[in-house]
This record gives C-alpha cells, sequence and structure tokens, in this order.
C-alpha cells in the first residue's frame, strides 16, 4: 500500500459512517494499512515488532512443553494448534495493539474453533440506542487496493462475542440454522476505553515515514545520480564512428550500468590526451546529511516501543562491549515490560478455552514459558 499520511489530529479520526455502517478506523478508514506499511517499510519499526512479538510469545505455553503428540492442541479447520495461535497473536498485538478473534460453536454452545481476523479486515459496526456495537464488519477491500468502491454485497458481518446460549440461539435463529451461522467476534485491544485502539508507532509515524524515505532518497541518487558516471571525451566522429563507439561503450558498463557520456571535441589534436579522455563525474551523494535524521528516528522508535536500544542496536553492543550480563539484565527488564500484552492475551485465551468444545488445558494455566529464566537467587 501507499504511504499516505493524514494530519496528526484527524489520523485516528473516530465516526460512524452512515453509508457503509461502519465506525471508520481512521480520516480514510485505512489506519490498520497505515499501521501495517509503515512498519514493514522502517527497518527499525520492523525490528521493534519483531522483538516485542518475540517477547510477547516467549517460548509458548508452558504446559505444553509435555504434551507430545500437538494434533490434539489443534484449535481450528487451518490446522493452527494453540502455540501457533499465541504466535500470530502476538505479532498482530505487537503492530496494532488490536486483536479479532474469530470463534465459532456447535449445537452445544461449544467453542470448536478460534482463528485471527487482520486488523485491515474487520471495522465496528453500527451501535443501537445504548451505544452498543453488536456486529462486526469484515471485508477485504477497505483501501480500496482491490476495487475503486465499497461493495457492500462483500461485507460479512458477524456477531459480537456473547457465549451465553440463549444468545447464541437466537443469533442462529436470526442466521437462519446452524449451517448459515458465522459465529462471534471478540475484540481485544491495549485501550479498554476506546474503539480502536492506537499502534505503537503512532506517536513516531514520522520518524518511521523520515527513516523510509531517506532509504528510497538514498536509492535515487544511487540510481538515477551521477555516482560512478563518466566523461568520454574523444575526437571529431562521423556518424557510423560515432555508432560503433556508442555500440562499444555499452559491451564496457557491465553489470553495473554505469553511466557514460560521450562528447566529442571540435578540433582533432596530435596530443594523444586529447584524443580520449575519461574523466569522473563528481558524486553528489553525501552519507553524511542522512546520519543524524536516521539516528533520531531510530531512537525515537525505539522509544516509542519500549525497546532497549542494546537488544536491537549493534553500535550499541560495540559501547558496551561484551557483556554478557548486561544483555541479560536488559532482556529480563523487557520480558517483564510486556507482561501486561502476556496477560491480556493470556486471560483471552483462558476464556475462550475454558469453552472449548475438547480439553485443550486440564491444568488450566495459561503462563507463558519465558525466553530467558531468571537466575537462582544465591545464599552466600
Amino acid at each position: 500500500m501507499k504511504i499516505k499520511l493524514v494530519d496528526v489530529d484527524n489520523r485516528l479520526s473516530i465516526k460512524y459512517n452512515k453509508s457503509e455502517d461502519v465506525y471508520n478506523w481512521g480520516a480514510d478508514n485505512c489506519y490498520p494499512q497505515l499501521i501495517k506499511s509503515l512498519i514493514n517499510s522502517s527497518v527499525t519499526a520492523k525490528q521493534c515488532v519483531d522483538l516485542n512479538a518475540k517477547y510477547i510469545y516467549g517460548k509458548g505455553f508452558d504446559f505444553t512443553s509435555n504434551i507430545v503428540d500437538k494434533n490434539t492442541l489443534i484449535i481450528n479447520k487451518r490446522g493452527i494448534n494453540i502455540n501457533q495461535l499465541l504466535r500470530i497473536v502476538s505479532r498482530e498485538f505487537s503492530e496494532q495493539n488490536n486483536l479479532f478473534l474469530h470463534i465459532n460453536f456447535n449445537a452445544l454452545y461449544e467453542i470448536i474453533s478460534v482463528d485471527l481476523l487482520t486488523s485491515e479486515d474487520v471495522r465496528i459496526g453500527k451501535s443501537d440506542s445504548t451505544g452498543y456495537s453488536g456486529k462486526f464488519i469484515v471485508y477485504d477491500n477497505w483501501s480500496k487496493d482491490k476495487g475503486k468502491k465499497i461493495e457492500k454485497k462483500d461485507f460479512n458481518i458477524i456477531d459480537k462475542y456473547n457465549p451465553l446460549p440463549a444468545v447464541i440461539e437466537a443469533q442462529v435463529e436470526a442466521a437462519g440454522g446452524w449451517n448459515k451461522y458465522k459465529g462471534q467476534v471478540l475484540h481485544i485491544n491495549s485501550d479498554f476505553g476506546e474503539l480502536y485502539s492506537l499502534s505503537d508507532i503512532d506517536s513516531v509515524i514520522y520518524d518511521a515515514n523520515a527513516e523510509h524515505r531517506t532509504g528510497l532518497f538514498k536509492n535515487e541518487l544511487l540510481t538515477k545520480g551521477y555516482t560512478g558516471s563518466k566523461f568520454i571525451l574523444t575526437k571529431p566522429m562521423d556518424y557510423a564512428e560515432t555508432e560503433a563507439f556508442g555500440k562499444t561503450l555499452e559491451k564496457l558498463q557491465g553489470v553495473d550500468n554505469i553511466g557514460m557520456v560521450h562528447f566529442q571535441v571540435s578540433e582533432e589534436s596530435d596530443v594523444l590526451a586529447n584524443e580520449l579522455s575519461v574523466l569522473d563525474i563528481a558524486s553528489n551523494l553525501d552519507d553524511k546529511m542522512f546520519v543524524q535524521t536516521e539516528i533520531s528516528s531510530a531512537k525515537n522508535i525505539r522509544k516509542a516501543f519500549g525497546v532497549p536500544s542494546i537488544l536491537i542496536e549493534d553500535g550499541d553492543n560495540s559501547i558496551f562491549g561484551n557483556s554478557g550480563e548486561l544483555v541479560r539484565v536488559s532482556q529480563q527488564m523487557h520480558w517483564e515490560n510486556k507482561e501486561e500484552e502476556r496477560n491480556i492475551i493470556c486471560d483471552a485465551f483462558q476464556m475462550l478455552f475454558s469453552k472449548f468444545h475438547k480439553q485443550i488445558n486440564p491444568s488450566n494455566d495459561w503462563n507463558i514459558t519465558p525466553i530467558i529464566q531468571k537466575p537462582e537467587p544465591t545464599n552466600e
């Protein structure tokens, strides 16, 4: 998706859209698409999201380590097991701070499948007179990349999560039977007071774009600027000689396709240097002009995601030397910093899978195995 930035005050404008019966997610209803595009085009933001997802997921749920047959942990028709869903959810939450889980039931009102719907595809439907929004609209073209207009006939309307049998029964009846019932959607966000939560990158959205643009600018200078180009000065040539010389130059360009500009002097000379000269064209690329922007942008992005620099910056590691202890302390600190996100996700998993049609977790212990174990205290 082409990156489109809007005014800060309007970026996460949440207004009811009467024509589509949804609450717009951003001024153009494409906030999740903007976030994904920015993160994927910013090397620092992508590192931060990857790392935060890793520190939410840890090594998966504790209880799965003792289960030999992982097929018993499969939780939907796609064949995804409980740890794989946790990994997918961890990445989505690190990126968007929002989760939409699609839940299906059987006729006993037991949950038979749980899967993730991407934030790009889901919007909250209209609310009733009490302010309650009981529907989610799932659609794959809010950005209009696949078509120039929104096609309401392609909307997939799904009920909000409510596991009460009477509620499910009423929804099934309204849908026209179990074979037409689409299940429910559970929306989890980091800020429960808002319809949609802001992504961690939101406060540094222009830094992420600056990092992206800096890379594009340097690439333009390298590919379309004068870097490595040559002036070729020769004696006067007729048309046939000029054509033949041009073909020779093309062969000399090689795989890098270095630019060559051929000039012919006005008069012949007995001096060899005047018969054929090759001059370098001065490069207009100066890496130093980008350094401060890149350093400042990367630092701000790391701060917004709460990532210690030592965990992703090779340069900072060299400053601290080979201090394994400092790295371990930073890892432990970051693990603890992600506790709230893990708790939000684990609470949702516990709530859903306690109603699953088969026993997934007999212990009902939904702790996640840490990436790094705390050292045992020593008695000295």
